[in-house]
This record gives C-alpha cells, sequence and structure tokens, in this order.
C-alpha cells in the first residue's frame, strides 16, 4: 500500500497541530455503545473489527477543541457512515443498484417526515442520528445539508455502476463523481454543526466557498485514493484517482501516485488562496466580519480534518488486506 503522511500537506497548510482531544476515548466508547442498541454491532468480533479502524483517534485529532457531545455526534456519523458507506458498496451479492435505490428513497422519506418501515441498522442509524444533527436549524441550511447528503448516495449508486462494469470511469466524469462520493462534502456541514460555526447561507451559496470546499472534498478523496490503493484493487474498486490517472494518461500505478499527489498539493495552494479572500468576499456580499471569522474557523476545521487523516493511516487497520470490508465481519444488512 502506497503509504503517504502530512509531509503530502504544501507549506503552511496546516502548521501548528494541537494535542488530540482527550475526550475522544470516552466518545468512542460511546458511539460504540449506540452501534450495538441500533443493531449495527451484534458480535464482539465485529466490536473488535470497528475498534481496530481507530476512527476515535481521527476525530480526537480533526476535532480538537469539541466538547464531548459534540465530538460523539461527529463521531457518530463517521462510524456509522464508514459501516454504511461499506453496505453502499458492497458488490458481493446482488441487486446492487436496488438495495441502495431502496435506501436512497427511505432516506427521503425520512427527512420529509413520512413514515418509514426501519428494517435494518443503516436505515435505524440514520432515523435516530438524523434529527439530532439537523435539530434547530434554518430551513436554507436544512435544505443544503440535505441535498449533499443525498448527492452522496446518488454518486455512490452511480459509481457502483463501473464497479460492476470493471470499467474504470473519464476523468472528468470521475472528478465530480469522486467529490461526491467521498461524503466531504457533507462532512464540511457536519463540522459546522458540531463546530458551532453558523457560516451565512449567502456565504455557502458563494462560488469561492463552494470551491473551496470541493478542494477540501478533492484532497481527502485523494489523498483516501492513494493510500487505499490497495484495496480499492484487491476489491476490485474502479473508482479511484490513481486508476483513473493510470488509465487515462497511460502510466503505470507509481507514476500516478506522484500525479495524483501533485495535484492534491495544488488544491491545497488554491484552498489557502481561497481562504485568504475571505474578508473580501464577505464584504462585497455585504455581511459583517463576524461571518468571514465563522468561515475562517470553518475552513480551520476542514484543514485540521486534512491532516488529522493523514496522521490516521498510520494507526488505522481499515484498509488492512487481510480485514474485507463486508464479507465475513458485517456481511449485507441492508437486504434484512
Amino acid at each position: 500500500m502506497p503509504m503517504i503522511d502530512s509531509s503530502a500537506l504544501v507549506e503552511g497548510f496546516y502548521p501548528d497541530p494541537p494535542p488530540a482531544n482527550p475526550q475522544a476515548r470516552r466518545a468512542e466508547e460511546a458511539v460504540i455503545t449506540w452501534l450495538w442498541r441500533i443493531g449495527f454491532l451484534t458480535t464482539p468480533e465485529q466490536e473488535a473489527h470497528l475498534r481496530s479502524f481507530e476512527f476515535g483517534t481521527y476525530h480526537g485529532l480533526a476535532t480538537p477543541d469539541a466538547g464531548l457531545d459534540a465530538l460523539v455526534l461527529g463521531l457518530k456519523w463517521f462510524c456509522w457512515g464508514s459501516l454504511a458507506d461499506d453496505q453502499y458498496d458492497n458488490y458481493d451479492w446482488g441487486e446492487r443498484e436496488h438495495r441502495l435505490a431502496r435506501m436512497i428513497d427511505d432516506v427521503r422519506a425520512a427527512v420529509a417526515g413520512r413514515p418509514v418501515a426501519v428494517s435494518n441498522p443503516v436505515l435505524a442509524g440514520f432515523v435516530e442520528y438524523w434529527p439530532d444533527l439537523t435539530k434547530g436549524l434554518a430551513e436554507a441550511s436544512l435544505r443544503r445539508i440535505t441535498g449533499h447528503f443525498v448527492d452522496y448516495l446518488q454518486a455512490i449508486l452511480l459509481q457502483n455502476r463501473y464497479h460492476a462494469r470493471g470499467e474504470v470511469p473519464d476523468a472528468a466524469t470521475f472528478l465530480m463523481l469522486r467529490r461526491n462520493t467521498i461524503a466531504m462534502v457533507f462532512q464540511a456541514d457536519v463540522l459546522e454543526i458540531i463546530g458551532e460555526r453558523r457560516v451565512p447561507e449567502p456565504l455557502w451559496e458563494s462560488l469561492p466557498l463552494r470551491e473551496l470546499v470541493w478542494c477540501f472534498a478533492d484532497i481527502t478523496a485523494w489523498h483516501n485514493d492513494v493510500y487505499g490503493l490497495e484495496k480499492d484493487l484487491a476489491d476490485r474498486q474502479t473508482c479511484n484517482a490513481v486508476r483513473v490517472v493510470a488509465a487515462g494518461e497511460e502510466c503505470d500505478l507509481d507514476t500516478a501516485v506522484a500525479r495524483v499527489l501533485e495535484r492534491a498539493r495544488h488544491r491545497q495552494r488554491l484552498m489557502l488562496e481561497l481562504e485568504r479572500g475571505l474578508p473580501e468576499l464577505t464584504r462585497r456580499l455585504g455581511l459583517p466580519a463576524s461571518a468571514a471569522a465563522r468561515a475562517a474557523r470553518l475552513v480551520e476545521d476542514l484543514r485540521a480534518y486534512v491532516h488529522a487523516n493523514l496522521v490516521w493511516i498510520g494507526q488505522t487497520a481499515r484498509y488492512d488486506l487481510n480485514r474485507p470490508r463486508i464479507r465475513g465481519t458485517f456481511d449485507d444488512v441492508l437486504s434484512r
């Protein structure tokens, strides 16, 4: 597996990482208890498998200043979301598109307040988590975050068609597809909520801030694709940035890895440039200076998340080749 670390970051991207959140282990224990209660964990072996991922370590680094309740809220999404994502990507069983399409329909119904028959732990987790995450949001904010979550699910539906055909997508198609399947646009929403950043919607709607969040998503996705390359090859996953570059530019995988990492550095530089422009952007939008300060705090959260991702990869067992994503661990829960 190609190993990368924080040296993949450009100078000044996250220069002074604070100590990890001391509440991280308590938050992890709370989330594991919750996963047992909703039925996602059913055996000690599954719990041990999940613990080997070191998700608490990740979020202790990514949200170093969050209080316990906020840390639990963020970690619930990451743990439940990662286990659920493995189910969405699961192509060991047939009817893969119908399995995920049913989930998307149920999510839409639940968000709209319509009754949903909870038949599996993926949906059970969503119907409990969503009201906690979105409590008190203004209508425009709720509409934004809902759209980002549904975009993530629909992108996986499209991605799975490439996996089913054994086809590597072209670079133009892959860019927006991967930007959504990594769920980092939605992750930015989660970080805004748990950090209580309250960025005004006119700023969220501006192209510069949306591009900044897309930079965050691209950087995280491409780093993920580099360190997860061997796992993706073993699982016959075709929607990986390294595979896309290798196929489209007719180069070997080592060359493709180097090119992907360099392009991630370009996105980091653009993200920093856009961050520096936030005060002028808020002024032009007629927003108070406090709006720029709130947005700047959110961008700092995004940079911390990118850094945490690179530290975490040296500690997690999630991408070990001897640990199947699905078969023999959680198996198929969506078809229950």
